[in-house]
């Protein structure tokens, strides 16, 4: 089967089983809960790549052979991945730290607008800035 043509066949193939009587769930009130957000020390540890060589693996017929040989490419051309890799990671975190001074300041901002606002609500809206929204 052809990926364009993989579609096609799973809605024939659930269109199928409805037929049959299958999914005859009702999912009307189904949600799906929004996930937490992911917090800056998460994503500090994403933005670290660390190869891990024991993941490198064949499942084919002849796969320990292929493993070996993986492993052992992997060992010859170690300082050129650590290379690359040590970039890629140090421009993960610059633009992590980045990205979490501006969301500092942001609220800051934020912080700084609701205060001018409760201010100049409180002095009769005579503030300096542009009036509340």
């Amino acid at each position: 089967m052809n990926p364009e043509d993989a579609l096609d066949a799973a809605r024939e193939a659930a269109a199928d089983a409805r037929a049959r009587g299958e999914y005859t769930q009702d999912l009307s009130g189904f949600a799906i809960a929004p996930t937490d957000r992911v917090s800056v020390e998460q994503l500090m540890e994403w933005a670290v790549i660390e190869p891990d060589e024991s993941k490198m693996r064949s499942t084919r017929r002849l796969g320990a052979p292929i493993t070996f040989v993986k492993r052992l490419m992997l060992r010859g051309l170690q300082q050129h991945f650590n290379e690359l890799t040590m970039l890629q990671a140090r421009f993960n975190l610059h633009l992590l730290v980045r990205m979490t001074e501006l969301e500092d300041r942001v609220i800051a901002l934020e912080r700084e607008a609701a205060q001018r606002r409760a201010d100049g609500a409180g002095a009769g809206g005579g503030g300096d800035g542009p009036p509340a929204p």
